[in-house]
């Protein structure tokens, strides 16, 4: 928080302040009070789209607890828990006794060292992402898929080719592929925007809980180089994968091609 303020130049928070107050107001959307999803979450939600979309920039200050619970008709205990979730999600800063700011967009990416899937990892980042399927079959597997997932003869897998958009650039171009004994069906779901790993939680029952991942960097061919529109070939970083349950069942492999102009991958190591 502190690196993100001492970046900004003296007089910026001030003038960004100023520019909140100054900008015209816009009714906020009604909360749906008969919902399920409780009122908090609905609030963050709707924050959260606004600093997505870019209505509250990088910077910006944001209306204070009770002028917030004014627009939105909710208690301050209400905004004070959604604001909460937005600073644990690095979404939004707090400095004491100026109020919160919007927060520099996490260009790090974690999900090479967890067993999050893409989508997930910058979900919790509030990073809007976006999932195009190019196929989407049940197929025998290569000879290489099943020697990874240690498959017998007979099994067939799902298979899918997906092309990731982070706040709408092309970066991620990902193969992957499941055993379809353990997923029935899942070449028939509807997984356009939908973290796959949520499927494979939600609707099998399936948890990962490691991952083996090798990381190379290669030069795309022409193909590739469509599909992601990359103005020319660049150099990308190859990630292959192959994840296990909890019973250390392979249960995914995957090969992904990662644009890194504009990202970095991040890997954690401890003792």
């Amino acid at each position: 928080m502190s690196d993100t303020f001492n970046s900004l130049e003296p007089g910026t928070l001030d003038r960004l302040a100023d520019d909140t107050v100054n900008r015209p107001k816009e009714t906020p959307p009604a909360l749906d009070r008969s919902s399920e999803s409780p009122l908090w979450a609905q609030f963050r939600d709707a924050l959260r789209m606004r600093i997505l979309q870019g209505e509250l920039p990088v910077g910006a200050k944001l209306p204070s607890e009770a002028e917030l619970g004014e627009q939105y008709g909710i208690s301050r205990i209400v905004v004070r828990e959604a604001l909460a979730d937005l600073v644990r999600n690095n979404l939004i800063y707090k400095i004491k006794g100026r109020g919160a700011f919007v927060s520099a967009r996490e260009r790090d990416e974690d999900f090479v060292s967890t067993v999050l899937g893409f989508s997930d990892e910058m979900e919790r980042k509030g990073i809007s992402v976006r999932t195009q399927i190019l196929s989407q079959e049940l197929r025998d597997p290569t000879e290489q898929e099943a020697g990874s997932l240690g498959l017998t003869p007979g099994i067939q897998v799902v298979a899918l080719k997906r092309l990731r958009s982070v706040d709408g650039e092309l970066r991620l171009l990902v193969e992957t592929v499941v055993p379809a004994d353990l997923a029935p069906g899942l070449h028939r779901t509807r997984l356009e925007d939908r973290s796959l790993y949520d499927v494979l939680r939600r609707q099998y029952g399936l948890r990962l809980v490691r991952a083996e991942r090798w990381i190379d960097a290669v030069l795309p061919d022409d193909q590739t180089c469509r599909l992601l529109a990359l103005p020319g070939p660049e150099p990308l970083l190859r990630i292959e994968s192959i994840a296990y349950g909890a019973n250390g069942r392979p249960l995914e492999h995957y090969r992904a091609l990662h644009r890194c102009k504009t990202s970095r991958l991040h890997v954690q190591t401890t003792t």
